[in-house]
């Protein structure tokens, strides 16, 4: 227990009721658990003769039904002198996961006449840290300078960490030049602060006139983790981490996170293979290096080499697998997990799995996946309750996506995702009605809002209500279109026929477009049956563009649709000129419990003949 917690408090006094409840204190959990010890309490009157050893103990507890019930006798209390010990521990039993509580808690002690102490001050600074609140934490800086403790060393260095937190370097920098005698924090908050802010010159001035009395082992990785964030000052960092008087695990790490970081694995690889000692972090940031590279072997090799895998390793291969395309093996993994049992997976390697079974198709496997969930009883408020709609959805189960949707707590990702699932089902004026709501809620949209919405209009062929958001989300939202919202402008006018609009507004785009927007327009002129336009953006193949092979072929089925074969033939030999080949189309069947992988053309299976017949 902190020390300001206990400080000039006895102990629960002897009392033959005292025992029974601080006993059921500890088996409390639940709300139920909360009422029927608040009951014993009052019952057996020993809230009204101890009120401040038992409170100090609810405070303390780490369920927080048992802290909300402190929170209510403490307000209940009759006599404010009986509260005064106990503002801090009200603070301090906030600042965990409610900062913003806490700050409450401090501005209400003051409220009710009881002077905050150094304690105080510090718990509530270090609130106004965690949400990055400047405003209340500048007031509270501004107390505190007209208090006695306003030169106090503790209280300083909580504030050059606040100002550094909130990104304002420079009025961190106006308190570090007012402490007298600085310590080792002084020192270190202040150069951490240059360092999260990106101001590497200022936090290597400060490290140079820190004396060595002062300088230990995180000042200097202090100065490694700036220099590793950016490639340009990876050779910088080496030539500090030789020159270290000594290393621990951090600083290994951190080399290996900016080796890996800057594409240049060998160099990650001998530093690895130096290590003196390894944790899982070393291990995971090098798979997740392989993993990004797409070396794919020597990541499973490192990971099967692992003495201990925890959960973020797995999700690391899982996430690994999904972004290059290993579906299968990811699904496989997962079971594997769940058998090894040695991790149990958390809403983030639920949320990865379900990536993997909507890219499948294997709805039977998300809904397995949904009565984990729920027997588990984890939250879908976040990312997990955001994969299980766009899982359903693209699934074509739709009615339980809505069922997911209208049960969780509906960020904006959340509607996002509903949103987009109702627009591939071509549930354009829906998804339209959902946006609305959206906004009804008060909640602002994002690009990737606008993104399901113009898609949403597209499917449909709602072209007015497409011209219509595309500027709702200038004008109303201030949002810049993205490539992304143009090549859904296109694809709107295109699929309705308005070439020329659609080539007059990629004319007219103030970015690149990329092949997706070529490729709309390029499409819509093969489906109408436009010549003259698809013969317009051959110039563009012929400026070199990084066309993709679905370009080429979109261009050669035009020519082919209108008899032109030797212009198709000279398509098709441009892309052999280029060596680009159209990727082969896949699909996978599950027999047995075992996912099997298939491309046209396939027929060396070895249960290709099975399959055929199934």
């Amino acid at each position: 227990m902190p020390v300001f917690l206990a400080r000039s408090h006895p102990p629960v006094p002897p009392d033959p009721t005292a025992g029974a409840a601080l006993s059921l204190l500890r088996k409390c959990h639940t709300p139920r658990d909360a009422l029927q010890l608040h009951a014993r309490l009052v019952t057996t009157g020993l809230l009204l003769r101890h009120p401040s050893p038992i409170l100090r103990r609810l405070f303390a507890s780490p369920h927080p039904p048992i802290r909300r019930l402190a929170h209510r006798i403490f307000f209940s209390l009759p006599n404010p002198d009986g509260r005064y010990f106990l503002w801090n521990a009200l603070i301090g039993s906030s600042r965990g996961h409610h900062p913003r509580e806490a700050v409450l808690a401090f501005a209400l002690m003051l409220f009710d006449g009881v002077a905050a102490d150094k304690f105080a001050f510090s718990l509530a600074i270090n609130a106004c840290s965690r949400i990055r609140s400047l405003r209340e934490g500048s007031q509270i800086h501004g107390l505190l300078l007209k208090s006695e403790m306003a030169s106090d060393l503790y209280l300083q260095n909580c504030l050059i960490a606040f100002y550094s937190k909130c990104g304002l370097p420079e009025m961190a920098r106006q308190v570090f030049d007012r402490v007298l005698e600085r310590d080792t924090i002084s020192w270190n908050s202040m150069i951490d602060g240059y360092v999260k802010h990106g101001s590497m010159p200022a936090a290597e001035k400060l490290f140079t006139e820190m004396d060595d009395v002062n300088k230990n082992l995180v000042s200097w990785n202090t100065m490694l983790d700036g220099y590793v964030a950016s490639v340009n000052t990876i050779d910088v960092a080496r030539s500090l981490f030789d020159s270290m008087p000594e290393r621990d695990l951090v600083s290994w790490n951190l080399m290996i996170d900016g080796y890996v970081k800057s594409g240049r694995l060998v160099d990650a690889e001998h530093m690895f293979e130096r290590m003196p000692e390894r944790d899982v972090i070393s291990w995971a940031t090098m798979i997740d290096g392989y993993m990004g590279l797409q070396i794919i072997e020597l990541a499973e090799k490192l990971f099967e080499e692992m003495p201990v895998k925890d959960v973020i390793t797995w999700n690391i291969m899982l996430d690994g697998y999904i972004k290059n395309g290993f579906f299968v093996e990811a699904l496989n993994l997962f079971s594997k997990m769940r058998e090894e049992g040695n991790a149990a997976p958390h809403s983030t390697t639920l949320a990865i799995v379900l990536a993997a079974i909507t890219e499948l198709g294997r709805v039977d496997d998300g809904i397995s996946i949904r009565e984990y969930i729920k027997r588990k009883k984890l939250p879908i408020n976040g990312k997990l309750g955001v994969a299980l709609i766009d899982m359903y959805s693209k699934c074509g189960r739709l009615e339980d996506a809505l069922q997911v949707f209208v049960t969780s707590g509906r960020s904006v990702d959340h509607w996002n995702a509903m949103i987009g699932g109702l627009a591939i089902h071509g549930y354009g004026k829906l998804a339209l009605k959902l946006f609305r709501e959206m906004e009804n809620c008060m909640l602002r949209p994002d690009d990737i809002t606008f993104i399901a919405v113009l898609n949403a209009c597209s499917h449909a062929g709602l072209v007015e209500e497409g011209l219509m958001f595309f500027e709702i989300m200038q004008k109303e939202y201030a949002l810049e279109p993205k490539v992304q919202h143009y090549g859904c402008m296109v694809d709107i006018l295109a699929r309705a026929g308005c070439l020329q609009e659609a080539l007059n507004l990629i004319r007219s785009m103030p970015i690149e477009p990329n092949d997706v927007v070529w490729r709309s327009l390029l499409s819509a002129c093969r489906n109408h049956g436009n010549l003259e336009m698809g013969q317009t953006l051959v110039t563009h193949l012929n400026e070199g563009r990084a066309w993709s092979s679905s370009s080429y072929v979109l261009l050669s089925n035009l020519y082919a649709g209108a008899r032109m074969w030797r212009d198709a033939r000279k398509v098709r030999m441009a892309m052999r000129e280029k060596d680009l080949r159209k990727v082969p189309g896949c699909s996978w069947i599950e027999l047995n419990g075992t996912v099997h992988e298939f491309i046209v053309g396939d027929y060396l299976h070895p249960q290709a003949k099975e399959v055929s017949f199934s």
